[in-house]
């Protein structure tokens, strides 16, 4: 969940992959966003964008209350940023333009009892957007443990209140969740697996109940409500980096970093420790090795991939080679696993540290350490 603070600043066993296989293998022109995957940044000032651009930043989301949106919009644009915010004073002014991905609307409208009173307003707000342009996208963040809540629960209240669901789903193209496993807000429901990072598949789950549409996660890249919430703390690094290829081996379309801490006494846009921010870094820098495959079909038919749980599995295929997601979610090792990808010829190239491992009748051997993430190229046949 995005806190109270952020919003105010932007207000008004063997186991096969997550997501079950869609469609065939993708060609290049099926790639969602053309194949660009967002890696961005929530609500950050003006002068941080050079050093968000050196953590391999390249999407800028939200201004900050009280900051100049058409200065913030500026030095976005001349930073070479792609941007999702509020549309424009003129909303005319943002008609055409290549680097706004979307008109966002106001944070979390699920959260802390909105959903009423929010819901027709934001009815009314993609009414009026969709009249001044048609072909803009329009983003929309649920507060991820009050989605996974309400529409999980069977009391009155929660069934009420889940109904706002898909009349808010239908205000928006894109739709994005947040939930922070070790330093946000968990529901009671999750209360006590804090640190768990299957948590953030969960609200996924529930968005794909509703709508085929595509989803964004946040990331958590700080303590955020530490000295808010009992045992929120920050991430360790392992856990932020098997949080973000478990979002995209679940079918996140990009990912959204959360580095403020909302402490009651000390808010800052950026508290990520410096062992956080080098392995954003490293991932960002892997995510954009993965490429353009990343945006392919979630799962495609065209080959089947497994491996020996408690590993999770996903896969994209483009031009006969197939990228693979492994994950670890647990704090165990699993040594000597087998990987099966069913068609595979020759050997995986591992994309952290090319490191070649041979395919022998469409299976590898790797030891993966808890939270441990794998992310491999292999040749198919086909």
């Amino acid at each position: 969940m995005v806190p109270l603070a952020i919003l105010l600043l932007t207000l008004p066993a063997t186991s096969c992959a997550g997501p079950r296989p869609t469609a065939p293998a993708a060609q290049s022109e099926t790639l969602f966003l053309d194949g660009f995957f967002p890696i961005g940044v929530f609500s950050q000032p003006v002068e941080s964008f050079e050093k968000w651009k050196q953590r391999g930043i390249d999407t800028l989301l939200e201004v900050p209350m009280n900051h100049d949106p058409a200065a913030w919009d500026r030095a976005a644009r001349a930073g070479g940023f792609r941007i999702i915010r509020r549309p424009a004073a003129n909303p005319q002014d943002d008609i055409g333009r290549k680097d706004l991905l979307a008109w966002s609307h106001w944070d979390e409208p699920d959260a802390a009892g909105r959903a009423p009173t929010w819901t027709p307003a934001f009815e009314r707000t993609y009414a009026e957007w969709r009249r001044i342009d048609p072909n803009r996208k329009i983003f929309l963040n649920f507060a991820g443990p009050d989605i996974t809540w309400f529409t999980t629960r069977t009391d009155a209240y929660s069934r009420e209140y889940a109904t706002y669901y898909p009349r808010l789903v239908r205000t928006a193209d894109w739709i994005a969740s947040d939930i922070y496993p070790a330093g946000g807000w968990l529901n009671r429901a999750h209360e006590s697996r804090r640190g768990d990072i299957t948590l953030i598949a969960e609200p996924m789950r529930a968005i794909r109940q509703l709508t085929s549409k595509p989803q964004f996660v946040f990331i958590e890249a700080s303590e955020i409500e530490s000295g808010n919430v009992p045992g929120a703390r920050c991430p360790t690094p392992a856990e932020m980096r098997a949080q973000i290829w478990y979002a995209i081996l679940h079918g996140a379309r990009g990912i959204f970093y959360f580095p403020a801490s909302v402490r009651r006494d000390a808010f800052r846009f950026d508290a990520a420790p410096p062992e956080i921010v080098a392995q954003m870094v490293r991932q960002n820098a892997l995510i954009r090795k993965a490429g353009r495959t990343l945006q392919g079909p979630v799962n495609p038919s065209g080959i089947q991939v497994s491996a020996d749980g408690p590993l999770e599995v996903g896969w994209r295929l483009l031009d006969g080679q197939a990228t693979v997601i492994v994950v670890n979610p647990t704090r165990s090792s699993v040594p000597n696993a087998k990987i099966t990808i069913h068609g595979a010829t020759g050997e995986a190239r591992f994309l952290s540290d090319d490191r070649r491992v041979a395919v022998a009748d469409g299976v590898l051997r790797e030891s993966v350490e808890p939270l441990g993430v794998r992310v491999f190229v292999v040749k198919v046949a086909g």
